[in-house]
């Protein structure tokens, strides 16, 4: 009996969601074809009809989209938002948490990502930029969204402008301050995963009670960007 129309990509999608997990759980250079395959519940075999090698893969599942967050830190900041409570110092506790440091397969790709990516092929290097930039820019979106205020838009107006927010109003300040706060996590997470536990809750500590103070005002930031501006550089002696 011949496989129906949708078979194809259907199988597609198995084997990019068994990849975008066991990638997020042990990082990519770690992940065999095999054992993607063994996850989706597929020979190696079937492989080739659909990816021509394990980069082909890793850049499907960044262009099908890899959750950088789980459901439960997602259930809890929309919990905080309810609340009233502040967006960016939740977020930082979340995400330098002790349960995201010893429990990577639950918690955000790029710790586990970032060190391996730069190992690999242009292309994959290339998706995974895509993907920091992605996540740089709906963070910026958030803190925009948040210095507005939810009023007077709706919940589900809201969400429309930070999936697909309008980059005129989204400032300077607020890419700049994201790509930092995640620079800044990120790395955290990584160097808190190498070390012995008192190093490590003294390096997420440390950036938990640094982040939130990234959300500075408009003119402290223009400030900064013109001192920068005017900096001469160094010059090699």
């Amino acid at each position: 009996m011949p496989y129906s129309p949708d078979h194809k990509p259907k199988t597609r999608q198995k084997i990019i969601r068994s990849a975008a997990k066991l990638f997020k759980t042990v990082g990519y250079e770690n992940v065999t074809i095999d054992q993607v395959m063994a996850d989706a519940g597929l020979t190696r075999g079937g492989f080739y009809a659909h990816f021509k090698n394990k980069e082909d893969l890793f850049v499907a599942t960044v262009e099908s989209g890899i959750d950088l967050l789980g459901e439960p830190v997602l259930s809890r900041l929309r919990k905080a938002e309810k609340f009233g409570l502040d967006w960016t110092t939740t977020f930082a506790e979340l995400y330098l948490s002790n349960q995201h440091l010893h429990h990577p397969e639950k918690g955000c790709a790029l710790p586990t990502l970032s060190t391996e990516v730069a190992r690999s092929g242009e292309r994959a290097q290339k998706a995974f930029s895509k993907v920091i930039r992605g996540a740089c820019g709906k963070l910026a979106a958030k803190l925009a969204l948040e210095e507005r205020g939810m009023a007077p838009m709706t919940r589900e107006e809201a969400n429309a402008w930070f999936e697909s927010p309008p980059l005129d109003e989204i400032g300077k300040e607020h890419r700049i301050n994201a790509t930092a706060m995640l620079s800044m996590m990120v790395g955290a997470m990584v160097l808190g995963r190498a070390v012995d536990d008192e190093t490590a809750e003294l390096i997420l500590n440390s950036v938990r009670k640094t982040v939130p103070r990234l959300k500075i005002s408009p003119e402290n930031v223009e400030t900064t960007l013109t001192y920068c501006a005017k900096k001469p550089s160094r010059t090699s002696a």
